[in-house]
This record gives C-alpha cells, sequence and structure tokens, in this order.
C-alpha cells in the first residue's frame, strides 16, 4: 500500500513546532535541560502504555529480573530516553560554549585508528545506547569523519535541517535508498561507518541468538567486511551519571570467522557481532533502548510459514537500523 503524500500544511505546521520547541529548550540554561528530560521520562512513560509494556516483559526475560526491578528499570530508560531528546535540542547550545571533548570521552580511539591506519575502512557496530545521536558526532571527531545510514524521515524540511546538524558534527548520512553503494565507495576511501544493528530487521535479515531468543539481524557489517576485507569493531555510547557527561566505548577489531562458506560465515559473524551488542546491554541495561520489539520477526521454522512473521505485540517496530544488504 503506498504511502499517503504529507499536504504541504502539515508539512509546514510538523516543522515549525520542532523550531519552536528547539528555541524554548534552549532558553533553558544549560544543565537545567537535563531535569526537563527526567520529568518528561515520567510523563512519557505514564502515557506510552504500549512500549512500557513490551519493555517491561523483554527486560523481565531477557536479564531474568522481576516484575518489580523490570518496572524500575524501564523507568530508568524512559529518562534516559527523554533525556537524550532535550540534550539533542540543546546541543547546538551546547557545542557553542563548551567543546565535544569537554563532555564526552572515548575509549579505546587508538582501536579505532589502527584499524583506520590499515587503509581499507572501517565499520563500527553498535546501537541505540546512551545518546547515540551524540555518539555518531563522538565517533566522527575520533575518526575524521564518519558516515551512518539513517531513514528518511517523512518529513523534508525535518529531514533537510537534521541532514545539516549532522553534517556539521562530521557525518556524513546515506539514506537507505542507493545505501550500499555509497558505504562501499566510503570504505574504499578509508573513511569509517557506523551501523545500528540492534533492532527487528523486517527483510533480508539473518536470524542470530539475542539474549538466548532468535532474532532477526542486518547482516550487511558481517556481508561487506567478508566481501572487501573490512575491518569490524564494537562500539557503545553511555552517559555517565546523571550530568551532561558521556563516553564512548570502542573495541578491538573482531577476528572474522572465514570457513569458506559466505552464508554460513555472514551468520557466524552476525552472530558474533550481536553478541557483543548483548554483553553491553547487561554491563548497563537502563542506557539501552528496550522499547523497541527487538524479536518481533519470527523464524520461519517457529511459526511453519515461509520468510517468517511478526507477532503482534502492540507496539510499532521502528525500524531505524540499516537495512543494506
Amino acid at each position: 500500500m503506498a504511502v499517503k503524500r504529507r499536504s504541504r500544511a502539515r508539512i509546514w505546521a510538523e516543522y515549525l513546532y520542532m523550531v519552536g520547541v528547539e528555541r524554548l529548550v534552549r532558553l533553558l540554561p544549560i544543565g537545567a535541560h537535563l531535569r526537563l528530560g527526567r520529568f518528561l521520562g515520567r510523563l512519557t512513560r505514564l502515557a506510552d502504555r504500549g512500549h512500557r509494556r513490551v519493555a517491561e516483559a523483554n527486560a523481565a526475560w531477557a536479564l531474568g529480573l522481576s516484575r518489580e526491578e523490570a518496572r524500575q528499570l524501564v523507568r530508568r530508560v524512559y529518562r534516559n530516553v527523554c533525556t537524550n531528546f532535550v540534550e539533542d535540542l540543546m546541543l547546538p547550545k551546547i557545542l557553542k560554549r563548551m567543546k565535544l571533548e569537554d563532555f564526552s570521552i572515548i575509549e579505546g580511539a587508538e582501536h579505532l585508528k589502527a584499524a583506520l591506519a590499515r587503509g581499507k575502512g572501517a565499520i563500527v557496530v553498535t546501537g541505540h545506547f546512551g545518546n547515540w545521536e551524540l555518539a555518531g558526532r563522538v565517533l566522527a571527531h575520533a575518526a575524521g569523519g564518519a558516515m551512518v545510514v539513517a531513514r528518511t524521515q517523512s518529513n523534508p524540511l525535518i529531514e533537510e535541517r537534521a541532514r545539516r546538524f549532522r553534517e556539521g558534527g562530521g557525518l556524513r548520512v546515506a539514506g537507505r535508498e542507493g545505501a550500499l553503494r555509497k558505504v562501499v565507495h566510503h570504505l574504499r576511501a578509508g573513511g569509517c561507518v557506523a551501523m545500528l544493528i540492534d533492532q527487528n530487521q523486517r527483510k533480508g535479515g539473518v536470524f542470530v541468538p539475542f539474549f538466548g531468543k532468535l532474532a532477526s539481524t542486518v547482516p550487511s557489517p558481517a556481508s561487506l567486511a567478508l566481501k572487501h576485507d573490512v575491518p569490524v569493531l564494537a562500539g557503545y555510547s553511555y552517559r555517565i551519571g546523571h550530568e551532561l557527561r558521556h563516553c564512548f566505548h570502542c573495541d578491538p577489531p573482531f577476528e572474522l570467522i572465514r570457513t569458506g562458506d559466505y552464508k554460513a560465515d555472514v551468520v557466524a559473524n552476525t552472530a558474533m557481532f550481536t553478541k557483543r551488542i548483548e554483553d553491553f546491554v547487561r554491563q548497563r541495561p537502563d542506557q539501552w533502548f528496550w522499547l523497541h520489539s527487538r524479536w518481533r520477526k519470527r523464524p520461519p521454522e517457529e511459526l511453519g510459514a515461509a520468510g517468517g512473521q511478526e507477532q503482534d505485540d502492540g507496539a510499532e517496530d521502528s525500524e531505524e537500523g540499516s537495512d543494506i544488504t
């Protein structure tokens, strides 16, 4: 079914609303935005019943939590998500008064630089941890620029504004249309590409374990690494305490699995990357985006239907990860 086009009036109304909210937030002193984010987190959790139920159920079984423990964890997740939202709106003001390195550090920058020094580019697999919008900027700063694959927003004015902001921080944004060609070109030029691999892959995914349950996962990082001999590193961002302090952690490159069976190797390497993402979640579970229906698509052997199906859990699948194959 074709997607309905937004009217010109609606496009401008959405854009002006967003700009208005941004300007109001930037009237706040730096630091006060964090308190606003925490307050919005409490309100959003109460209003967002569907995603709250998904998050609490998934966190409970994945981490072995009691119902009350899961509820407390999800409270912190909403606080983190809403703080990120307000912080991202405030970021231009923050960066006028502070340097990026004043409030955000990177652990393992030497691993990234060594991988890039090989001259074949580097892929950083990551997920929706901490403030992932800020993480892209930190990664670009450490790598001398980076490319991300992102879904194009339905409002072209908001999309253009977001693109300009990201590019101002050293990021190149590749929309999903034609992303493979752009990513390969960027890697061949020795560049860094960041790929989010922690969300449900509706089409073209491979099923690998995530917290012991098969999850449809984007195979692009493994496929590109095997075909073009590109080093792959895992990284994640997390907030330090409750202040304006962040860290982006970067691992050494993976030792890629190469058996000669390309399809099997894509699955095996994707499973290895995903296991590292799981490790990150276990270290700081309140910093991950549990609100997403990560296990929504099921493998055909579970459902007896070719291609797998998506379970109905009452929450929308945001499908924001990279989907190039």
